[in-house]
């Protein structure tokens, strides 16, 4: 069953970032942010903590693009291949909290009142490793993991 036009503007007006929400997740006071009391409810940083990664999301027709990227230190090179598989663990993990939030959101009653199914795109997932300067010492990459998601 596809959307209706006032369900795409509710899902639209959910996943906006661009006014009122930070599109970094801030942690309040959460285990899988890293909210730490003593920082106000705010990660105190590191990657994969709350202030280090943001997660973004995209509506195009039945499509539900999100992409979720981390900027990270690469130290060594016998192990930033181990480095980016780590932090792509960590971006599936911010990105399926996402989508978590975004069907919970959906389903509240002064939203669309029902359930939002999210379906992953077979053969979707997308990622990218972009190093920001290779002859320094303490290279910084910014690693991007993109999956698409079908809405009804």
């Amino acid at each position: 069953m596809a959307l209706s036009f006032e369900e795409v503007n509710v899902l639209g007006n959910i996943i906006n970032d661009t006014w009122g929400k930070p599109s970094t997740q801030t942690g309040y006071s959460s285990v899988f942010q890293g909210g730490n009391p003593a920082y106000g409810g705010y990660a105190s940083g590191g990657t994969g903590s709350a202030n280090t990664v943001a997660t973004k999301s995209v509506l195009q027709g039945e499509m539900l693009v999100v992409t979720s990227l981390a900027v990270i230190n690469l130290a060594n090179l016998s192990t930033q291949h181990q480095e980016i598989a780590k932090v792509e663990n960590e971006l599936n993990q911010h990105i399926k909290a996402y989508i978590t939030e975004v069907k919970k959101s959906f389903k509240k009653k002064e939203h669309a009142g029902r359930e939002l199914k999210c379906t992953q795109v077979k053969d979707s997932e997308r990622n990218s490793v972009e190093m920001l300067n290779h002859y320094q010492e303490n290279r910084r990459a910014i690693v991007r993991r993109s999956i698409t998601f079908k809405v009804e």
